[in-house]
């Protein structure tokens, strides 16, 4: 076959008419936050400053991407809850956007080449970090044995949803207690207690991050009650 005469062009990253994104928010955090969050995230990428911070309004968000401005409101919140985005009250009708760390695990970055599988057994359909077992209880470890981790993969969604909140706090050896919370609330309610324990400033916090989430997830049991 002859070569075409017109010659590809491939992206130029020097150019300055580019942004990034953690690859975790598409291989982690996408089964999370859905299509339409990983659209609205990535529109917020796109417009942040050097700081990671953007302002724009729910209605230019919906004009963009085409979609309704509850739909963005939710979105946005969705968001928040994974600990993606924090969200800050600028006035009724604004609200400044920050762009937070992306939280994962060295092999959620691997990038796809020649020299490796481009599809490895944890990205399969076959996944079971995101298959949600209904048998919750089948897994009996002691505590001592979630202190390092090592070779350990959630096999339920409740200890997906632990593992994410032991290592936001940094509490790995906190990780049955969290089970325990994720095997009793609901996942909306512990995202959102972690969001907040990890936004208070580290001076104005007594014990721990991880002490500080336990009391809001028991405040949050005493109203549910």
């Amino acid at each position: 076959m002859e070569p075409s005469a017109n010659p590809i062009e491939i992206r130029d990253l020097r150019n300055g008419e580019w942004y990034w994104i953690h690859r975790a928010v598409i291989q982690d955090y996408a089964s999370r936050i859905g299509a339409v969050g990983v659209a609205v995230y990535n529109l917020l990428a796109s417009m942040a400053d050097s700081g990671q911070l953007c302002f724009p309004s729910q209605k230019y968000m919906a004009k963009c991407l085409g979609y309704s401005r509850a739909t963005v409101n939710k979105t946005i919140k969705r968001l928040e809850v994974a600990c993606l985005i924090k969200i800050e009250k600028r006035d009724r009708y604004h609200c400044r956007y920050s762009l937070l760390k992306v939280r994962c695990k060295p092999s959620e970055t691997q990038m796809s080449t020649r020299g490796n599988s481009d599809v490895k057994y944890f990205d399969t359909n076959d996944n079971d970090i995101t298959r949600i077992n209904n048998d919750i209880d089948r897994l009996k470890i002691k505590k001592s044995n979630f202190m390092t981790f090592k070779g350990f993969k959630p096999k339920t969604r409740e200890e997906l949803l632990a593992l994410d909140l032991a290592q936001g706090l940094g509490d790995l050896s906190g990780f049955p207690l969290y089970l325990s919370y994720a095997r009793k609330y609901p996942e909306s309610a512990l995202r959102k207690a972690l969001s907040e324990a990890r936004s208070i400033p580290a001076q104005k916090i007594k014990k721990s991050r991880g002490a500080f989430f336990n009391y809001l997830i028991q405040k949050h049991a005493q109203k549910t009650s």
